[in-house]
């Protein structure tokens, strides 16, 4: 079932490459077909998901390189479990919004396709050599999106975000394979299941630099500062069909890779380097959210926007107790709804108004009363209004971070810290909201959503009343899976390659 759910996409990618570049009515249906089947799996594995099991489920395997022990091997648990969900339905979304597309309709369809598929095989894959591979599958669809159907400055955008992850990807390849020579070094025994590499005890002076391998590649993905500089010319370049994928799901696959690597993996050296990641992280929440709102572009708004709200997914997780991970995780769901919908808002925008200029842009909510409501919600979302689901991310890390043994006396700083970027957050989509949509209007010729355009925006509206005023069937469903990760007991000795107790 988890290989259907990334597999069809990646077929109907390839098999898109054979169908005629006129034939739009076939590409937008195996387009359509193959995104809606692979969301269609998801919810059948969010239903059948065992909310009791801390372990992985519907575990799939076979022998992929059997003289190198290399397998393919993937599995589901909490931790994974809603940004498999998310992914898909963003996916769908992506490939909807993509018929929009004017020139090279088919290859753009096929590329977002395999981009889903990427990022799904990161959220499932259990076999490091198999998570390095989706990691790389990723990389590839987003350098073709941007640097061909990109806009401004593409070329420079795609160089700068390819280097980075590259750079990162290298380490983390160094790091993995390092991984299971030291688990070869205590049990003579060969593996890239993460499943077992995770019992494996590893020295503290080895840890340090593994952990630093692993969190500079995800720390890149995220991104968190200082490493950020890469993400604003690549959202303001990118696509929306892309950007929905790029920001909703791709830019969570590093914090997921600090929560299946890291942690389990290097307990002492994320002791070490908690404080100094959650400043890091604080700096990034504040700086994010201060650099929108010197922003004119709707798009660079969202983006430096972004930046913020990573940052407090990202010192959740660092907090290392159940509070923090759990909201980050929620967060994790609730920045993919709030951000894609807000990239969707800024597209229907531009393509009505001509401009995302805000200097350009005033009393829209006259023409547009129908997108005018709909960006009113989604706008109290994302600056942490209660009963919203913004609000009970934020909530939950904070006070994560408030009683967070990890940050050495600091916590209270962070979460002050925090609270100002929340106070920043407020301004930026205030002015963004209240410059576009507010004031007299000198177009009177602007006409609003369409039926089908409110289609794509409605699920956000939806599900940001579902979790801010219910997140409990969201929670439920991680916790276990938390809970098994924070209290994680390293089985096999490195210095006896014997199996201990404790």
């Amino acid at each position: 079932m988890l290989s259907l759910i990334i597999f069809i996409p990646l077929i109907a990618a390839l098999a898109l490459l054979m169908v005629s570049r006129e034939s739009v009515a076939a590409i937008k249906t195996v387009g359509v077909g193959a995104a809606a089947a692979s969301f269609a799996l998801s919810l059948w594995l969010l239903f059948s998901f065992d909310t009791a099991n801390p372990g992985m489920q519907f575990v799939q395997t076979f022998h992929w390189v059997p003289a190198l022990h290399i397998n393919y091997l993937v599995g589901v648990d909490g931790i994974s479990l809603w940004m498999v969900v998310l992914t898909a339905f963003l996916g769908l979304l992506a490939v909807m919004l993509s018929f929009s597309q004017k020139e090279g309709l088919r290859n753009f369809v096929a590329l977002i396709l395999a981009l889903e598929a990427g990022t799904l095989g990161v959220f499932l894959a259990l076999d490091t050599i198999l998570f390095y591979v989706f990691w790389e599958l990723m990389l590839v669809p987003t350098y073709f999106l941007i640097g061909i159907w990109g806009e401004g400055r593409r070329v420079y955008a795609t160089m700068k975000f390819v280097i980075y992850t590259l750079v990162g990807s290298l380490l983390m390849l160094v790091a993995i394979v390092s991984l299971t020579m030291v688990h070869y070094g205590a049990t003579h025994d060969v593996t890239f299941d993460l499943r077992v590499l995770t019992l494996t005890h590893i020295d503290p002076s080895m840890q340090i630099w593994m952990f630093l391998c692993f969190f500079l590649a995800f720390a890149i993905k995220v991104p968190v500062f200082p490493l950020h500089s890469w993400l604003p010319h690549a959202y303001v370049a990118c696509p929306i069909p892309a950007l929905i994928l790029l920001t909703g799901a791709m830019s969570k696959t590093g914090a997921y890779g600090f929560l299946r690597f890291c942690l389990p993996l290097f307990p002492e050296a994320v002791e070490s380097f908690a404080t100094v990641i959650g400043l890091m992280a604080a700096a990034g929440m504040v700086y994010g959210a201060w650099i929108a709102i010197a922003q004119k572009d709707l798009k660079a708004l969202v983006a430096y926007s972004s930046i913020s709200h990573l940052g407090f997914i990202v010192i959740g997780i660092f907090a290392h107790n159940g509070t923090g991970i759990e909201g980050s995780l929620l967060q994790m769901i609730n920045h993919g709804i709030i951000a894609s919908a807000l990239f969707l808002i800024v597209a229907f925008i531009e393509m009505r108004a001509g401009t995302r200029n805000l200097n350009e842009l005033r009393g829209l909510s006259k023409a547009m009363p129908v997108l005018y409501g709909t960006f009113m919600l989604i706008m109290l979302a994302a600056l942490g209004l209660p009963g919203l689901n913004g609000f009970v991310g934020e909530f939950l890390i904070l006070m994560g971070v408030w009683t967070s043994s990890m940050f050495s006396g600091l916590s209270g700083i962070l979460v002050l810290m925090g609270g100002l970027s929340i106070v920043f957050a407020s301004i930026y989509m205030l002015y963004m909201f209240q410059g576009s949509m507010q004031g007299k209007s000198d177009n009177q010729e602007l006409t609003d959503i369409s039926r089908c355009e409110f289609k794509l925006l409605l699920p956000a509206c939806l599900l940001i009343l579902l979790i801010g005023l219910y997140p409990k069937p969201f929670i439920d469903r991680v916790t276990p899976s938390v809970e098994s990760l924070l209290h994680l007991e390293k089985t096999v000795n490195l210095h006896t390659g014997e199996e201990s107790g404790h």
